[in-house]
């Protein structure tokens, strides 16, 4: 592939953060003020399933351990996550999300939608159907680069 096809991609993809930082996450609309990176933290431990020790929570958020110890002392302030000790060997702290947690994670998740259904009421049904097929393809495609 060409080397400017892929500058271009990077570029476009790169383009599409502020995007979401200033029309969808936008914090004077947020369900609670929280900061993206706890957002991601309880995403993470909902969509697992289980509880996952602080290393592995960090490493899969690309997050230091001491950010991570900050990030999750603030969760547990605010009841989303707790944590627990790991049954087989003590010497583990396992992080584990709430119900609390979750509720808020999902409630979070349907402000972003009606959010996102507001911006789309300003378009045309062409632009609709053309963003519907290029979504469609794109996660598609990005579904294979893992």
């Amino acid at each position: 592939m060409d080397e400017r096809v892929r500058e271009k991609i990077s570029d476009d993809l790169i383009a599409l953060l502020p995007f979401y930082h200033k029309k969808i996450f936008r914090p004077q609309q947020g369900v609670s003020g929280m900061q993206i990176a706890q957002y991601r933290t309880l995403g993470v431990l909902l969509r697992e399933k289980k509880s996952l020790s602080m290393s592995e929570l960090g490493k899969q958020l690309f997050i230091s351990k001491p950010y991570m110890t900050v990030l999750v002392d603030q969760l547990i302030q605010m009841g989303y996550v707790e944590r627990l000790r790991d049954p087989e060997d003590r010497r583990i702290v396992n992080i584990s999300i709430t119900r609390k947690g979750a509720r808020h994670l999902k409630q979070a998740a349907s402000h972003h939608r009606d959010t996102i259904r507001e911006l789309l009421d300003t378009l045309g049904p062409q632009d609709l159907d053309d963003l519907s097929s290029s979504l469609s393809t794109i996660r598609k495609i990005i579904a294979r680069m893992d």
